[in-house]
């Protein structure tokens, strides 16, 4: 058991221990397969003879994404009928507007876990041929800090993402259930319409978020890479020697790189649905309670403590959603500047190799070319290859949080200007 729990948990990794890249997926596997979200099946490799994930009987992933499915949509029928029948005993819907925001909110989250839903299964084969090609491109690598790598990815993927999304959902569970309804059916359709999907949104965005952080981890090896090359020649400009001691050379560096920029395109494409729904989501639900705590405070003589720390506990997840999206995006373009300084820190001046000097030029070349270009989808234009985008609608970096938040007091500013007691 000791070994188990060393194996996908801890952050130092052994001279001793055989650790490949997507074992460290595998405990978010487990979640998302329990949440429906990856409706295929598949063994992960040991991490000495194979490094690539197999298909399996997937009969039971494609049951937990069917019942989930059939569990959401049937709850929600019944908590809209219930909704309507027992408006004016609870105060979140005791109002016209409040019952309407209320239903609503139902139905933006039943949505999104519709839009997951069809998305997973459309691309479930998707995501294991961008499982596989992050590993080819990470057996491709050679430098020496691969184990302190992997080992800080092992902590970001099961002891920092993983136990956030468990406790979440633990959280959402308490705050909303403990204290607020007395009807036990009243508790379970919150629990299945409104935590539930909760949850599926959270391991939805964990699901693009641990995937992000693979593509940062082998931006970060082809740094290592191009540090180990920047050394080299600064040693051997030291000695006018022009011989390299290297197990991968730069042409082979911008193929991984060039390759690795293409998992970031196929992973914001197979994503970029359910984010924008997500999104929608978030700004409605961060309006709507910052402005029905606001209408309870000032009107409503009911609004207890319990109801304000509800709301806030939900207002909470919608910014830290906010954030991962826009974390995501600046890790990516941090790294990849970093490989650019790299690059640039290559010396090409006095009596460097000519081979160094034009490989140099052509990486840079490279990096600008991926930098600028642009994609068309049907009728959008998309993302930079060095920028993440949602349809080329707004950017997910450090503005996208700014900007939500910016909007939703907007919003909230003029609600709270027509806002009047019931």
């Amino acid at each position: 058991m000791s070994s188990t729990l060393t194996k996908y948990f801890s952050p130092v990794i052994n001279h001793e221990e055989e650790l490949c890249l997507l074992q460290i997926f595998k405990p978010l596997y487990v979640l998302l397969s329990a949440l429906g979200l990856f409706p295929q099946s598949i063994k992960f490799p040991d991490g000495i003879h194979k490094t690539n994930v197999e298909l399996k009987n997937s009969s039971i992933n494609s049951a937990c994404t069917m019942f989930m499915i059939a569990v959401i949509y049937v709850f929600f029928f019944f908590h809209v009928q219930e909704s309507y029948m027992s408006s004016k005993d609870n105060t979140l819907t005791e109002g016209t507007m409040t019952l309407i925001n209320y239903i609503v909110c139902l139905i933006i989250q039943v949505l999104f876990c519709t839009v997951s839903f069809f998305r997973v299964t459309c691309d479930r084969k998707i995501y294991i041929t961008i499982l596989n090609e992050m590993a080819d491109c990470w057996e491709r690598m050679a430098m020496g800090k691969r184990r302190l790598i992997l080992g800080r990815l092992r902590v970001q993927v099961n002891c920092v993402v993983l136990p956030s999304v468990l406790l979440i959902f633990l959280l959402l569970l308490i705050s909303r259930n403990i204290g607020m309804y007395v009807n036990i059916w009243k508790a379970i359709l919150i629990s299945l319409t409104y935590d539930l999907p909760e949850l599926i949104q959270f391991g939805m965005l964990a699901f693009y978020f641990v995937l992000v952080l693979i593509i940062v981890a082998l931006l970060k090896s082809i740094e290592e890479e191009l540090i180990l090359i920047l050394h080299d020649v600064e040693k051997n400009n030291r000695h006018k020697s022009f011989e390299f001691d290297m197990r991968m050379g730069m042409g082979e560096i911008m193929k991984v790189y060039v390759k690795t920029l293409g998992l970031k395109r196929q992973v914001i494409a197979a994503f970029r649905t359910s984010i924008l729904v997500a999104l929608v989501s978030t700004f409605h639900q961060l309006v709507s309670l910052l402005h029905l705590m606001y209408h309870g405070l000032a009107f409503q003589t009911n609004f207890s403590t319990h109801y304000i720390i509800d709301c806030s506990i939900w207002t909470v997840n919608q910014l830290l959603k906010i954030y991962i999206l826009a974390r995501s995006g600046d890790l990516l373009t941090s790294q990849v500047n970093e490989i650019g300084r790299t690059i640039h820190n290559i010396p090409i001046s006095g009596d460097p190799d000519w081979k160094v000097i034009l490989e140099v030029q052509h990486f840079s070349s490279l990096m600008t070319y991926h930098d600028a270009k642009m994609t068309v989808y049907g009728f959008f234009m998309t993302y930079h290859d060095a920028k993440m985008t949602v349809y080329g609608f707004f950017p997910l970096d450090a503005t996208l949080l700014f900007n939500m938040v910016a909007s939703a007091a907007m919003y909230l500013v003029i609600l709270v200007q027509f806002d009047k007691p019931e």
